[in-house]
């Protein structure tokens, strides 16, 4: 099966929850890394420009929902 990243992100969320583990939502994550609600939904679903930056915050988070 192939995923979209934020269909991954997704399960993963999905995962923690039914775990009852952090973080179980986007806004665990925004609070975690101290940034905005909105900024991490466009994060998440790749509507931010692609720069190290942007890679850098999605390797962080990956990490943060226990893909990696």
């Amino acid at each position: 099966m192939n995923y979209e990243f934020s269909d991954a992100i997704m399960l993963c969320l999905k995962r923690n929850k039914r775990l009852g583990v952090k973080p179980s939502s986007q806004s665990d994550i925004a609070d975690h890394f101290g940034l905005s609600k909105p900024y991490v939904n466009q994060l998440i679903n790749g509507h931010v420009t692609d720069s190290v930056n942007t890679r850098q915050r999605l390797v962080e988070i990956k990490k943060y929902v226990g893909m990696e």
